[in-house]
């Protein structure tokens, strides 16, 4: 990391609430660029690609919350750059988090020898090729974006994101007058969303309610990402001190992210059933990890500590 970067970084930790609010940007995107620098210079194997990802969706959840801050069509270009990556490296994480989901309880039955004609070991050997595959296939579109063209002139990009932030005569202003709206934004966007989802129960029998609570998980994140963000300038959000909101935020992501990946396992379960020809004891043990995924599901919402 150049000079330039580490003054960034300095600087991101000295963001007071009458100093300029450019000075929290850059120090966070700072921090960002390091994460992904750091994950993307390792082997590509899953846990580099899950952090990787995460730096990609900070930066872009930064850059979309501060665009009267940054220049927009910069911020919009690099913002979707980013986005198009962490998508790409969402496949091969969500392929690996529903594998243990479904397999763990087949491993178990088999040991209890509860279906003794076979049907949980038949289940499994075509569980496990179908994820064999999806995992195959996430991996090789995961590794060809990782070590092509565009990636390396994405990293290039985010080597001198720090000192190349196009900054707006805005973020001259105090963080005090500027970051606690943009905090508030996003989070009265996630606060709104959650208070229009259907109840836990409810959605069970909603064709829409899957689509509904699973789009509260790209909310959330960026409400998260923009408190994190505004935390060093000792700035409120919503009436909430930052530092209590992002504990919060963070129980609220991860009953969100069990539901998701519990709503893709149950997925992975209904796709396997529309096997053709399977036995009829298979067809059984897939309707019980299905339900056992969907009682996952309502578990997770029903947890989740949402929007006060």
């Amino acid at each position: 990391m150049d000079a330039a970067t580490q003054r960034a970084m300095a600087g991101f930790g000295a963001a007071a609430p009458d100093g300029p609010a450019g000075l929290a940007v850059r120090g966070y995107l700072a921090e960002q660029s390091r994460a992904f620098l750091t994950h993307s210079a390792l082997p590509v194997q899953q846990a580099a690609a899950t952090r990787l990802r995460a730096a990609c969706r900070r930066v872009s959840s930064a850059l979309a919350a501060c665009r009267e801050l940054v220049d927009p069509l910069w911020a919009a270009d690099l913002g979707a750059e980013l986005e198009a990556t962490a998508r790409v490296l969402a496949a091969e994480r969500d392929a690996e988090a529903v594998r243990p989901r479904l397999l763990a309880p087949l491993d178990r039955w088999i040991a209890e020898g509860r279906y003794p004609d076979g049907g949980a070991a038949r289940t499994r050997t075509l569980l496990t090729r179908m994820l064999d595959r999806e995992r195959s296939a996430a991996h090789g579109a995961a590794t060809a974006a990782l070590v092509g063209p565009g990636f390396h002139a994405l990293a290039d990009r985010m080597a001198t994101l720090a000192r190349d932030v196009p900054l707006t005569p805005t973020a001259e202003h105090p963080c005090a007058d500027v970051l606690p709206q943009i905090a508030d934004a996003a989070y009265d966007d996630y606060r709104q969303l959650t208070a229009d989802l259907p109840e836990p129960l409810a959605a069970e029998d909603d064709p829409d309610g899957d689509a509904q609570w699973l789009a509260a998980v790209a909310v959330a994140e960026t409400a998260l990402h923009v408190t994190e963000l505004c935390r060093p300038a000792g700035t409120v959000v919503c009436g909430h001190d930052p530092a209590e909101l992002i504990a919060r935020l963070t129980l609220v992501n991860t009953a969100l992210g069990e539901q998701r990946d519990a709503v893709l396992a149950a997925d992975c379960v209904h796709r396997a059933a529309d096997t053709p020809r399977i036995a009829a004891t298979t067809g059984y043990v897939l309707g019980r990890l299905h339900e056992e995924q969907r009682l996952t599901v309502l578990r997770a919402r029903s947890a989740a500590p949402l929007a006060e």
